[in-house]
C-alpha cells in the first residue's frame, strides 16, 4: 500500500472547510477519525481523499489496515503528512489522526425523499445554532426512524462539530436544507404534512395529545428563542412537554427525542 505525500495543499483544503463559506465554495466538508471513516464507508460514502498521520499509516493494527485498504478499494486517495500537522487539525482529539473530505451531496427536493415512504416522519431544525445540537439532532431522528431530517436557516449538518456528533447517522439519513421556513411551510402543506412543534408554555400537555398516524413534520426552534411566533401559530398542534417548576426548557435535543418517542409509541400501537 502506499500514499501520496503532497499533503500541504490537502492541510490547506480541510482549514478552508472549517467554515461554511470554505464549504459552500469549494463544495465539500470534511470528516475526522477512524469511526467516521469506517461508518462513511459502510454506508457508501467514500471520501474524496483522506489526510493521516505518519504514525496511522504505520500502524499495523488490523482495524487500521482494513480502514486503509477499504478507503482504496473505494477510490480515495491518501495522503501522508507528519503527526505534529495532523495532531494541530484535530485539535489534540482522540478520534483516530485522519480527516477525510467528502462532496457535499446535490439538495434533494423534498417530494423525492417522501415518496418512498406513505407515513413520512419529518424532524426539522429550524436556526438551531450550535451545530453540536445540530448533530445531536441528527442522530436522535435517526434512532428515532424519521424518514428524512430537514434543516433551516443557520442549522448546519456539515459543520465538523455537527459531522461529529452525529456518530454517523449523517450518512444514513436523507437530509434537506431550506433558507427559510416558509418555504419549507408551503411544501409541506402542500403535501398534507402536519405541523407539530414545542412550546414552553400555553400548548397542550404532551400526555394529552394522539397523535394521528399520517404525515407529519416535528419542528424545533432555536436554542434561545424558539420557533418564531409566526411559525408557532400556523402549527397544527403545539405541544408543552411537562417539566419541574423553575426550569426555562428542555435541550433542544432532549425535547427532540420526548416527542419523537411519543409520535412512534402511539403510532406503533395503531398499526
Amino acid at each position: 500500500m502506499s500514499a501520496n505525500q503532497k499533503w500541504k495543499p490537502i492541510v490547506t483544503q480541510l482549514e478552508r472547510v472549517a467554515t461554511r463559506k470554505g464549504r459552500q465554495q469549494t463544495g465539500y466538508f470534511s470528516i475526522e477519525g477512524i469511526r467516521l471513516h469506517e461508518r462513511a464507508l459502510r454506508a457508501g460514502k467514500a471520501p474524496a481523499l483522506a489526510l493521516l498521520s505518519a504514525s496511522l499509516y504505520a500502524n499495523t493494527a488490523a482495524r487500521v489496515q482494513q480502514l486503509l485498504a477499504g478507503l482504496q478499494q473505494a477510490g480515495s486517495d491518501l495522503f501522508v503528512a507528519p503527526d505534529e500537522v495532523v495532531q494541530t487539525l484535530t485539535a489534540g482529539r482522540q478520534l483516530g489522526a485522519i480527516l477525510g473530505l467528502l462532496p457535499l451531496p446535490a439538495p434533494t427536493p423534498l417530494t423525492a425523499l417522501l415518496t418512498a415512504t406513505a407515513v413520512p416522519l419529518l424532524l426539522v431544525a429550524a436556526d438551531v445554532i450550535d451545530p453540536g445540537n445540530v448533530g445531536a439532532l441528527l442522530r436522535t431522528g435517526h434512532a428515532s426512524g424519521v424518514t428524512a431530517f430537514i434543516t433551516v436557516g443557520a442549522s448546519d449538518p456539515y459543520h465538523p462539530r455537527a459531522v461529529q456528533t452525529s456518530r454517523g447517522s449523517l450518512f444514513k439519513l436523507p437530509l434537506a436544507q431550506y433558507d427559510n421556513l416558509d418555504a419549507l411551510r408551503g411544501e409541506l402543506r402542500a403535501l398534507q404534512v402536519t405541523l407539530v412543534g414545542t412550546a414552553v408554555a400555553g400548548g397542550v400537555p404532551l400526555p394529552q395529545i394522539t397523535f394521528a398516524r399520517q404525515g407529519t413534520a416535528v419542528l424545533m426552534g432555536n436554542e434561545y428563542w424558539g420557533l418564531q411566533l409566526d411559525v408557532i401559530t400556523a402549527l397544527d398542534t403545539r405541544i408543552t412537554i411537562p417539566m419541574a417548576a423553575g426550569v426555562d426548557s428542555y435541550a433542544v435535543n432532549a425535547a427532540a427525542a420526548i416527542v419523537l418517542y411519543e409520535i412512534r409509541r402511539q403510532w406503533d400501537v395503531k398499526r
